[in-house]
């Protein structure tokens, strides 16, 4: 999460932003803007996402910016850091509410643990499919699925959720602001805001034909980065690693993605290797069909694992207003135990 604040970053604390929201403090900052805890008219506690006056003369972001917008407020799910409104206040400034969620990213979590047991990483694949299907489902294509875009959610159950034995913690997706509408049949793909888009998404996680060219990639794509995901939150390692950019991408074209017992060294089921080995594998018309699709492989591995897929983890202590949900966006671009012991 960015916190290198700009000069003059908190002059907008205590301001109101849109006529709706007070900005309360200043909890990130990047290149792109700034991020504000918040409260509506109802005391209502949300994350405002502010673009930056410089980052605002540039076209592209801020068609970047309107678009994250309009397309994450399409999808409805659960699984899905939802956006509560958008627009220009009287002074220009271009915003952006989201919910705000108390939790931390996989990728500090992975940070901290290195890597995660099955029971633990289970859940998390679990509620990303359905926030992918979600997502699909109003045909929309995210292109940059990895650790930072997965917000593992602490929650406060209620006693009719205690009871029904729900977990503590949900996987929410994060920052649509690289995703693109699929076209219709018979219609041509949606253009590209740049020339830059070819390569939109991050390379370690992304899928070979993405590497090709972001514009024409499908909803396959998405699993093959999820695929990734879990991949390295299991072993510790990503399917793929290179000195530079371009080993990487030579390696993704060429190679099929290798094994869990390949890369740590120690036995896997044959359940978890079949799936991962489909969700990424390198031609694109060999991966699971859909998110429904791999969601229901994943919880028959789920099964034969021995683990439910709503398995509650461990408890972490609730972390008031952590923002991470918002603030990362402005900088992307881009019960069994652990299998032996991994690097």
């Amino acid at each position: 999460m960015p916190h290198e604040h700009t000069p003059g970053a908190a002059s907008l604390v205590g301001q109101s932003i849109g006529g709706i929201y007070k900005l309360r403090r200043l909890i990130g900052s990047g290149g792109m803007g700034e991020v504000y805890a918040a409260e509506g008219r109802s005391g209502e506690k949300v994350a405002i996402k502010v673009l930056h006056d410089k980052a605002a003369q540039d076209r592209d972001l801020v068609a970047r910016f309107h678009r994250e917008a309009a397309i994450a407020a399409q999808i409805k799910s659960t699984h899905i850091a939802n956006i509560l409104g958008a627009g220009k206040d009287r002074d220009g400034r271009l915003w952006i509410a989201f919910e705000l969620l108390s939790g931390e990213g996989l990728d500090e979590r992975l940070r901290r643990e290195q890597y995660l047991s099955f029971a633990e990483v289970a859940p998390i694949v679990d509620d990303a499919l359905h926030g992918l299907a979600a997502a699909h489902g109003a045909g929309v294509i995210h292109r940059d699925i990895k650790p930072a875009n997965l917000f593992i959610e602490k929650r406060r159950l209620t006693a009719r959720e205690i009871a029904n034995d729900e977990s503590e913690e949900r996987t929410r997706i994060l920052d649509f602001g690289v995703s693109k509408m699929r076209s219709p049949k018979g219609q041509k793909s949606e253009p590209s805001l740049t020339a830059f888009d070819a390569t939109l998404g991050s390379f370690a996680y992304m899928a070979p034909e993405q590497v090709r060219g972001s514009a024409r990639v499908d909803e396959r794509a998405d699993l093959y980065a999820l695929g990734a995901v879990a991949f390295r939150a299991l072993s510790g390692r990503l399917p793929f690693e290179g000195a530079n950019a371009l080993t990487l991408i030579a390696l993704k074209l060429d190679r099929e993605p290798p094994t869990l017992s390949s890369t740590t060294g120690d036995e896997w089921p044959v359940s978890i290797e079949r799936f991962l080995a489909k969700i990424m594998a390198r031609d694109r018309e060999k991966r699971f069909g859909s998110a429904l699709e791999a969601l229901e492989a994943w919880r028959k591995v789920c099964r034969q694992m021995g683990n439910a897929p709503r398995r509650r983890p461990r408890r972490l202590p609730v972390r008031e207003e952590r923002t991470d949900v918002t603030a990362r966006t402005f900088t992307s671009v881009s019960s069994v135990s652990k299998v032996g012991s991994r690097p």
